[in-house]
């Protein structure tokens, strides 16, 4: 997991070698929140069983299950059944998973025609744009999570291979942690062709809310007249400061996207808008830390082969694609400095297995 925050880099000071939190510490007001219908069942029981296993049966955080209609009585007694944490269902406002006044729908249905012919992914799929849109800017007003300062964002069909022997939310408000991200990759920018101009325009319009110490080195593409790279955070895992997105800076940045209409008029994701909210308005201080799916290092406390750092970043977008690709892959952009540096053979001197 990467982190965005005030914190030095050190190597060798990730939390997985550390011991676990001592349970008479104060719990952090955290939840495990997941998006999810009920035909997803049985892949938010895969979720909940490892994670339970690796994780939560030590520490019993909430489950917050939200639907945008209301859960049946099966998806609840089943979802019990995997946790002694307590389990709390909530329904998405209806204002929260519909179009908005403001967009034209005509429009909106030929974006949907359009970008399903050329092969964009969900790109015909109208509760797609709805989804995207409430992990964007509405997952965090929901009255539910009123009471929480943290979320861990949980997805169907998601597997934890290795064990987590500490608590992150402690780690994270112990160190001044806004957000953090296990995978860096790369997006398709068929789906979110405008996002970066409105922001810029953003940027010049609100130039007081960007941090300080901003960096946007590594979504910037140089050789491209300074247009984003596409390199984005995978929303599908994090974890983050409810706080952070509640903020006036966070929704003002929202708010302005929003209306633009890019969530239906395109295929805005709430990953891209995530990520380039963090670099805008958190600095980037950050732990050395392990990116990647199975870390060689805790082979004894996983059951997955390791995965080289690089493993990602061509997921989504495959190499024979046109699209412009970045200098290098977006993590190592990320993680800048020895991990960009390569030998005389052109080999990376740092491999993404030396931790």
């Amino acid at each position: 997991m990467k982190l965005s925050s005030k914190l030095t880099r050190k190597k060798h000071s990730h939390p997985l070698f550390q011991n676990p939190t001592p349970m008479f510490q104060r719990k952090p007001k955290a939840a495990l929140i997941s998006l999810v219908r009920n035909s997803e069942l049985e892949g938010i029981e895969q979720s909940m069983r490892h994670l339970e296993a690796r994780f939560n049966h030590k520490y019993n955080y909430p489950w917050i299950f939200f639907n945008d209609v209301p859960f049946d009585d099966t998806f609840k007694a089943r979802t019990k059944n995997l946790t002694n944490a307590e389990c709390i269902y909530a329904t998405v406002p209806e204002s929260h998973w519909s179009l908005p006044k403001w967009i034209d729908e005509s429009r909106f249905i030929s974006s949907l025609e359009y970008l399903g012919a050329i092969g964009v992914g969900k790109g015909w799929m109208i509760s797609y744009r709805h989804m995207c849109r409430w992990n964007s800017g509405f997952f965090y007003k929901h009255p539910v999570l009123d009471d929480f300062d943290w979320y861990w964002r949980v997805e169907p069909d998601v597997h934890f291979f290795c064990d987590i022997d500490y608590d992150p939310f402690v780690f994270m408000e112990e160190n001044n942690l806004k957000y953090g991200f296990n995978i860096n990759i790369l997006d398709d920018a068929r789906s979110f062709p405008s996002m970066w101009r409105q922001t810029q325009e953003f940027m010049s319009e609100y130039p007081e809310l960007i941090h300080p110490e901003a960096d946007f080195s590594w979504v910037i593409d140089h050789k491209n007249d300074g247009e984003y790279n596409n390199c984005q955070f995978f929303s599908n895992f994090e974890i983050g400061s409810l706080n952070f997105f509640r903020s006036k800076t966070y929704n003002t940045y929202f708010d302005y996207i929003d209306r633009k209409g890019g969530f239906y008029y395109e295929r805005y994701g709430d990953a891209p808008l995530h990520t380039l909210a963090v670099v805008l308005f958190l600095s980037k201080r950050y732990q050395h830390d392990i990116n990647k799916q199975c870390p060689a290092t805790l082979h004894d406390k996983c059951s997955c082969e390791p995965t080289n750092l690089d493993e990602n970043f061509y997921k989504l977008v495959p190499m024979e694609s046109p699209q412009k690709k970045p200098e290098d892959s977006c993590i190592r952009l990320w993680l800048g400095g020895e991990w960009l540096e390569r030998d005389d053979a052109g080999q990376y001197v740092k491999t993404g297995y030396e931790f």
